[in-house]
């Protein structure tokens, strides 16, 4: 296995339960790819936030096979969204339904439309409804499919804007309208239960990839932190020879190659058997997320989760849920299409504008923030049909990765997935 993400993870598991041995091989020094844990200023954090919700049933079900119960790990949190703009004491827009469901949804939709014409609120709340129980016919972007469906430009701004951001990291003029639908209709379509917002009460390390490294180890399975492969080969006879830019190398009889897909590019060999694998792979794209955090002299008393309009990230999420009262965490979804800045710049600009938002914050202490350059694929219009398969055209060689689940953008549940699917084809189909 080359990479300890949560589909590594995930499919080394699977494979070392079915009583495989397993050699899992990690380039960074901690397990958990783009949900991991971090340290900043001797307190634990993490390189990125990640809000799950009800309908994540591979990624709890996985939780929970490693002893981390999402009841102690996440905080259960009504559908519910509520976002602030700079100078308005109240939210720009609410959105609070009593029930997840169509009438729910369209009773909480028209009262968040105060402003607007009769006429426009009704047509907004019917298109929503058809927008959220009829997929698109051919996918187009989801600013398209939002006209379609004659949602007014304020609710597009200080609604669909910021959640197509969040969920697809990939802005609404480019993004699929396909895979949003999607996933808005497995989140709201199904109950109170799989609309859940569930926000992790400790850091990411602890709710999957630290666990699944112990037990993992308990099984007998060799993991190497900090191992950088370089180099895949078909080895003499059968399997195949991985090699590391020390020079080392070791044998395996298959391969999961789990990586993300710039990294997963270079080390499929450039062979014509793999050519279209590796050209698919390419085509997956990759977008950036930052996310800021910013240190408070006092133990900070917000809602677990804010919208954000017309500033520099689009939502807020107060750590105190996870142990560090005094740290909030602001994500820039979609960061590559914002000027560039410096990391004190970004943190110095994202505190200025939720200061003007919630003036009882004050200033922050200090601040950082990271960027993850490929946090995701490029969730566009059409990529569905171009994503690879996890089998590839040489035996016992597979791949995972959140990129590769059809119907979803780069999410955890993703990932999961497709550590299940390339786990269960390698014990199918290895002699």
């Amino acid at each position: 296995m080359i990479g300890a993400g949560w589909a590594g993870l995930t499919a080394a598991l699977a494979v070392a339960r079915a009583g495989l041995p397993v050699h899992l091989i990690e380039a960074a020094t901690t397990p958990g790819g783009r949900a991991r844990s971090l340290t900043l200023d001797d307190v634990p954090l993490d390189n990125g936030q990640h809000i799950l919700v009800g309908a994540c049933h591979a990624t709890l079900a996985q939780m929970r096979s490693v002893g981390a119960a999402p009841e102690h790990c996440l905080q259960a949190l009504p559908f519910g969204l509520r976002l602030f703009a700079p100078g308005q004491p109240l939210p720009a827009l609410a959105l609070e339904p009593r029930a997840p469901h169509l009438p729910g949804l369209a009773l909480s939709l028209w009262r968040a439309l105060p402003g607007q014409p009769l006429g426009s609120r009704f047509r907004a709340v019917l298109g929503a409804g058809r927008m959220l129980r009829h997929p698109p016919r051919n996918d187009v972007s989801v600013q398209e499919w939002l006209e379609h469906h004659r949602q007014p430009p304020a609710l597009v701004h200080a609604l669909w804007e910021p959640l197509c951001l969040a969920i697809m990291n990939t802005p609404l003029r480019q993004a699929s309208a396909c895979i949003f639908q999607h996933v808005l209709a497995e989140a709201l379509n199904r109950g109170a239960d799989t609309a859940r917002l569930l926000i992790p009460t400790r850091p990411l390390g602890a709710l999957f990839p630290e666990p699944a490294i112990a037990e993992l180890r308990a099984r007998g399975g060799a993991v190497e932190l900090g191992r950088r492969i370089t180099r895949i080969e078909p080895s003499e006879g059968a399997g195949y020879r991985l090699h590391d830019r020390r020079g080392a190398h070791s044998n395996a009889r298959a391969v999961i190659l789990a990586t993300a897909p710039s990294a997963t590019a270079r080390l499929l060999p450039d062979t014509p058997e793999l050519r279209a694998t590796r050209q698919a792979v390419h085509q997956m794209g990759a977008r950036s997320i930052c996310t800021v955090y910013l240190r408070y002299a006092r133990a900070l008393s917000l809602p677990p989760l804010q919208g954000l309009l017309d500033q520099h990230g689009q939502w807020l999420i107060p750590r105190a849920l996870a142990g560090a009262p005094h740290w909030l965490a602001v994500v820039i979804s979609a960061a590559d299409d914002q000027p560039a800045r410096t990391p004190d710049t970004r943190w110095r600009e994202v505190a200025l504008a939720l200061r003007a938002t919630f003036p009882d914050l004050g200033p922050p202490l200090h601040g950082h923030a990271i960027c993850e350059r490929r946090a995701t694929l490029d969730a566009r219009v059409g990529i569905d049909r171009i994503r690879p398969s996890s089998t590839t055209a040489w035996s016992g060689l597979y791949l995972a990765g959140d990129y590769l689940t059809p119907g979803l953008p780069s999410t955890l549940e993703a990932a999961v997935r497709s550590g299940l699917e390339s786990a269960h084809k390698l014990l199918e189909n290895l002699p």
